[in-house]
Protein backbone atom coordinates (compact mmCIF):
# COMPACT_ATOMS: atom_id res chain seq x y z
CA UNK A 1 0.00 0.00 0.00
CA UNK A 2 2.80 2.58 0.90
CA UNK A 3 4.74 1.99 -2.11
CA UNK A 4 1.59 2.60 -4.05
CA UNK A 5 1.09 6.02 -2.19
CA UNK A 6 4.55 6.54 -3.40
CA UNK A 7 4.04 6.68 -6.78
CA UNK A 8 0.75 7.99 -6.74
CA UNK A 9 1.93 11.42 -4.51
CA UNK A 10 5.83 11.36 -6.20
CA UNK A 11 5.62 14.84 -7.77
CA UNK A 12 2.72 15.79 -5.84
CA UNK A 13 2.28 19.16 -3.62
CA UNK A 14 -0.43 20.15 -1.43
CA UNK A 15 -2.49 23.16 -3.56
CA UNK A 16 -2.83 25.02 0.00
CA UNK A 17 0.70 25.82 0.90
CA UNK A 18 2.83 23.62 -1.65
CA UNK A 19 4.17 20.94 0.66
CA UNK A 20 5.55 17.92 -0.80
CA UNK A 21 2.95 15.12 -0.66
CA UNK A 22 5.66 12.81 -1.33
CA UNK A 23 5.44 8.98 0.75
CA UNK A 24 2.20 10.61 2.94
CA UNK A 25 -0.80 8.16 3.56
CA UNK A 26 -2.68 10.11 5.63
CA UNK A 27 -4.18 12.08 2.80
CA UNK A 28 -4.13 15.37 4.57
CA UNK A 29 -1.24 18.02 4.37
CA UNK A 30 0.72 18.00 7.08
CA UNK A 31 2.05 21.52 7.21
CA UNK A 32 -1.53 23.26 6.48
CA UNK A 33 -3.93 20.18 7.12
CA UNK A 34 -5.72 20.45 3.33
CA UNK A 35 -6.97 17.22 2.54
CA UNK A 36 -5.73 15.38 -1.01
CA UNK A 37 -6.69 12.54 -2.48
CA UNK A 38 -3.96 10.31 -4.57
CA UNK A 39 -6.28 9.03 -6.97
CA UNK A 40 -7.76 12.59 -7.80
CA UNK A 41 -4.98 14.27 -9.63
CA UNK A 42 -6.97 17.87 -9.21
CA UNK A 43 -6.63 17.94 -5.67
CA UNK A 44 -2.56 18.11 -5.94
CA UNK A 45 -0.48 20.45 -7.35
CA UNK A 46 2.99 19.64 -9.31
CA UNK A 47 6.34 19.67 -7.81
CA UNK A 48 8.36 20.51 -11.08
CA UNK A 49 11.94 20.30 -9.87
CA UNK A 50 13.10 17.77 -7.54
CA UNK A 51 16.33 18.42 -7.74
CA UNK A 52 15.88 22.21 -6.80
CA UNK A 53 13.92 20.99 -4.05
CA UNK A 54 17.10 18.22 -2.73
CA UNK A 55 19.54 21.18 -3.31
CA UNK A 56 17.27 23.71 -1.11
CA UNK A 57 16.61 21.05 1.37
CA UNK A 58 20.27 20.02 1.99
CA UNK A 59 21.31 23.50 2.24
CA UNK A 60 18.75 24.05 5.07
CA UNK A 61 20.12 20.93 6.48
CA UNK A 62 23.46 22.06 6.52
CA UNK A 63 22.86 25.46 8.23
CA UNK A 64 20.59 24.37 10.77
CA UNK A 65 23.49 21.69 11.97
CA UNK A 66 26.10 24.75 11.33
CA UNK A 67 24.17 26.87 13.70
CA UNK A 68 23.94 24.42 16.37
CA UNK A 69 27.36 24.12 16.38
CA UNK A 70 28.59 28.13 15.73
CA UNK A 71 25.17 28.56 18.86
CA UNK A 72 27.27 26.13 21.51
CA UNK A 73 30.42 28.08 20.14
CA UNK A 74 29.57 31.55 20.96
CA UNK A 75 27.44 31.13 23.96
CA UNK A 76 30.77 29.19 25.44
CA UNK A 77 32.73 31.22 24.76
CA UNK A 78 30.72 34.97 25.65
CA UNK A 79 29.21 32.86 29.16
CA UNK A 80 33.38 32.18 29.95
CA UNK A 81 34.28 36.04 29.23
CA UNK A 82 35.12 36.11 25.40
CA UNK A 83 35.70 39.84 24.32
CA UNK A 84 32.59 41.63 23.61
CA UNK A 85 33.47 43.15 20.37
CA UNK A 86 35.13 40.07 18.61
CA UNK A 87 31.45 38.26 19.34
CA UNK A 88 29.93 41.53 18.60
CA UNK A 89 31.95 41.38 15.04
CA UNK A 90 31.05 37.57 14.17
CA UNK A 91 27.44 37.68 15.23
CA UNK A 92 26.65 40.59 13.15
CA UNK A 93 29.18 38.68 10.18
CA UNK A 94 26.46 35.46 10.27
CA UNK A 95 23.47 37.56 9.86
CA UNK A 96 22.96 36.96 5.69
CA UNK A 97 23.53 33.07 6.54
CA UNK A 98 20.75 33.50 9.40
CA UNK A 99 18.06 35.33 6.88
CA UNK A 100 19.25 33.00 4.28
CA UNK A 101 17.85 30.10 6.98
CA UNK A 102 14.93 31.85 7.89
CA UNK A 103 13.72 32.25 4.31
CA UNK A 104 14.57 28.41 3.27
CA UNK A 105 12.54 27.19 6.55
CA UNK A 106 9.21 29.84 5.73
CA UNK A 107 9.37 27.54 2.26
CA UNK A 108 6.48 25.44 2.50
CA UNK A 109 7.90 23.19 -0.31
CA UNK A 110 10.70 21.72 2.48
CA UNK A 111 9.28 18.89 4.15
CA UNK A 112 10.86 19.63 7.76
CA UNK A 113 9.22 18.53 11.25
CA UNK A 114 8.27 21.32 12.99
CA UNK A 115 10.36 20.92 15.74
CA UNK A 116 13.69 21.21 13.68
CA UNK A 117 11.60 24.39 11.89
CA UNK A 118 11.49 25.59 15.32
CA UNK A 119 14.45 24.93 16.40
CA UNK A 120 15.88 26.50 13.01
CA UNK A 121 14.16 29.88 14.07
CA UNK A 122 15.04 30.15 18.16
CA UNK A 123 18.38 28.71 17.61
CA UNK A 124 19.89 31.85 15.77
CA UNK A 125 17.46 34.40 17.24
CA UNK A 126 19.60 32.86 20.48
CA UNK A 127 22.79 33.56 19.04
CA UNK A 128 21.89 37.30 17.45
CA UNK A 129 20.97 38.19 21.56
CA UNK A 130 24.02 37.41 22.65
CA UNK A 131 26.24 40.85 22.17
CA UNK A 132 23.19 42.82 22.93
CA UNK A 133 22.06 41.30 26.32
CA UNK A 134 25.46 39.37 27.78
CA UNK A 135 22.70 36.52 28.71
CA UNK A 136 25.50 33.46 28.85
CA UNK A 137 28.14 36.04 30.75
CA UNK A 138 24.87 36.53 33.44
CA UNK A 139 24.02 33.02 33.92
CA UNK A 140 27.85 31.80 34.15
CA UNK A 141 27.85 34.82 36.52
CA UNK A 142 24.49 33.75 38.80
CA UNK A 143 26.23 30.28 39.36
CA UNK A 144 29.73 31.54 40.58
CA UNK A 145 28.20 34.09 42.08
CA UNK A 146 28.78 32.49 45.74
CA UNK A 147 32.00 31.81 45.11
CA UNK A 148 32.97 35.21 43.72
CA UNK A 149 31.49 37.07 46.55
CA UNK A 150 33.73 34.98 49.48
CA UNK A 151 36.58 35.60 46.98
CA UNK A 152 35.92 39.24 46.98
CA UNK A 153 35.13 39.47 51.12
CA UNK A 154 38.89 38.27 51.43
CA UNK A 155 40.66 41.02 49.76
CA UNK A 156 37.93 43.41 51.28
CA UNK A 157 39.46 42.39 54.51
CA UNK A 158 43.17 43.08 53.07
CA UNK A 159 44.03 40.00 51.65
CA UNK A 160 46.88 40.72 48.38
CA UNK A 161 45.68 37.81 45.55
CA UNK A 162 49.16 37.77 42.72
CA UNK A 163 48.58 37.04 39.66
CA UNK A 164 46.05 34.74 37.71
CA UNK A 165 43.26 32.95 39.66
CA UNK A 166 40.55 30.77 38.72
CA UNK A 167 37.33 30.39 39.93
CA UNK A 168 34.86 27.65 38.88
CA UNK A 169 35.09 27.81 34.98
CA UNK A 170 36.56 31.68 35.16
CA UNK A 171 40.07 32.29 35.41
CA UNK A 172 40.63 35.69 35.83
CA UNK A 173 43.72 37.80 34.87
CA UNK A 174 43.94 39.95 38.45
CA UNK A 175 41.53 40.33 41.29
CA UNK A 176 41.92 43.81 43.19
CA UNK A 177 41.24 47.42 43.66
CA UNK A 178 42.14 50.31 41.26
CA UNK A 179 42.45 53.87 41.95
CA UNK A 180 39.29 56.09 43.30
CA UNK A 181 37.49 53.37 44.43
CA UNK A 182 39.58 51.01 46.86
CA UNK A 183 36.67 49.56 48.29
CA UNK A 184 35.12 48.35 45.12
CA UNK A 185 36.81 45.00 44.10
CA UNK A 186 37.58 44.01 40.39
CA UNK A 187 37.53 40.70 38.71
CA UNK A 188 39.46 41.42 35.50
CA UNK A 189 37.68 38.32 33.12
CA UNK A 190 39.67 39.75 29.84
CA UNK A 191 41.76 42.38 28.41
CA UNK A 192 45.50 43.57 29.30
CA UNK A 193 46.82 45.94 31.91
CA UNK A 194 45.20 49.11 30.77
CA UNK A 195 42.00 47.71 30.37
CA UNK A 196 38.82 44.94 29.80
CA UNK A 197 36.03 43.70 31.09
CA UNK A 198 35.20 43.04 34.81
CA UNK A 199 33.46 41.71 37.44
CA UNK A 200 32.71 44.91 39.95
CA UNK A 201 32.03 43.78 43.64
CA UNK A 202 30.60 47.24 45.42
CA UNK A 203 30.71 47.95 48.91
CA UNK A 204 27.42 47.60 50.61
CA UNK A 205 24.92 50.53 50.57
CA UNK A 206 26.04 51.62 47.14
CA UNK A 207 24.75 53.62 44.89
CA UNK A 208 26.08 53.99 41.49
CA UNK A 209 25.75 57.43 39.25
CA UNK A 210 23.14 58.42 36.46
CA UNK A 211 24.08 56.98 33.48
CA UNK A 212 26.10 58.72 30.69
CA UNK A 213 24.53 57.00 27.97
CA UNK A 214 21.68 55.37 26.38
CA UNK A 215 20.97 53.13 25.15
CA UNK A 216 23.63 51.38 26.86
CA UNK A 217 24.27 51.92 30.91
CA UNK A 218 27.64 53.74 32.28
CA UNK A 219 27.01 54.42 35.64
CA UNK A 220 28.95 56.34 37.42
CA UNK A 221 31.15 55.62 40.28
CA UNK A 222 31.51 51.64 40.15
CA UNK A 223 35.02 51.55 37.83
CA UNK A 224 37.47 53.72 36.81
CA UNK A 225 36.88 54.89 33.17
CA UNK A 226 34.58 52.53 31.88
CA UNK A 227 33.07 52.11 28.41
CA UNK A 228 29.99 50.88 29.77
CA UNK A 229 28.22 49.08 33.01
CA UNK A 230 25.66 46.24 33.78
CA UNK A 231 23.74 46.14 36.93
CA UNK A 232 23.87 42.60 37.89
CA UNK A 233 22.24 43.19 41.25
CA UNK A 234 23.38 42.64 44.77
CA UNK A 235 25.84 45.33 44.13
CA UNK A 236 27.75 43.35 41.29
CA UNK A 237 28.52 45.04 38.01
CA UNK A 238 29.66 44.06 34.86
CA UNK A 239 31.86 46.54 33.09
CA UNK A 240 34.57 47.38 30.22
CA UNK A 241 37.48 49.49 31.15
CA UNK A 242 38.86 51.68 28.26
Amino acid sequence: MNDSLDVRTHDGCCLGCGHPLRGITAKVCPECGRGFDPDVSQTMGKVGNFGFRRSLIGTCRSLHWAFLVFAVAIILYSGLGGHWILIAMIVFASLPLILLQFILLALPMQPISMRRRLLGYLVPLAVISVPFTDWPIRVNFKLHQASLQAVADRVASGEKIAGEISIGTFRFRRVGTTYNHEDHIGFQINGGFHGGMYFVATPPGFVPGPSSRQPTQNHGGVWNNTNWTVDLGDGWFLVDQD
